[in-house]
């Protein structure tokens, strides 16, 4: 119950900062992700004469249970709320509420990392009274983290998450590259 708890408020935390006000000029609000799933998310090149710039997209795809679940709004927190020492990584549906959530202690850089209690994955759907996680029962999965710099991250993800009740969610073909916040 307790681990149900701390994901519902790590869930809502993440609700609240993407909703939270502040003069426009303050804003930091990543960029929606695509719409549509694809295999992959290549870069966009804008040329201009005697100049190329490369500028990558930011993005937020898995499949849950085998369906597509593809967030309008993504972003990695530097301190995730409710654990000192985490970043986190977040996916959130905002015509749903469902939220996929990774969260890393500052040590996890570039490399695979297993999730388990400590570096976790988590996964809750609409309002919050439907969630899972690897905390809850050791649910294997992975993230690698693929590049990191100060102002984005990005890699790939699959985990298997379970609710307080047993049930299993399985979270494959995941993959990101979001800004921090």
């Amino acid at each position: 119950m307790k681990t149900l708890r701390v994901v519902a408020i790590l869930a809502i935390s993440g609700i609240f900062g993407l909703t939270s006000c502040s003069k426009k000029g303050d804003d930091v609000v990543p960029a929606p992700t695509q719409t549509t799933p694809t295999t992959s998310t290549p870069p966009s090149t804008t040329t201009t004469p005697g100049q190329s710039t490369t500028q990558t997209t930011s993005g937020f795809s898995t499949k849950v249970d085998g369906k597509d679940f593809i967030p309008d709004l993504v972003y990695a927190k530097v301190v995730a709320p409710g654990n000192d020492g985490y970043y986190a990584i977040y996916g959130l549906d905002s015509k749903t509420s469902d939220v996929v959530m990774i969260a890393l202690p500052y040590s996890a850089l570039v490399g695979t990392h297993k999730l388990s209690y400590v570096n976790f994955g988590a996964l809750s759907l609409g309002n919050g009274s439907d969630s899972f996680s690897t905390r809850v029962q050791p649910g294997d999965g992975t993230v690698t983290i693929t590049k990191m710099t100060t102002t984005d991250v990005e890699g790939t993800f699959s985990f298997t998450a379970y609710s307080d009740k047993g049930v299993k969610r399985t979270l494959t073909e995941g993959k990101f590259n979001v800004p921090f916040k």
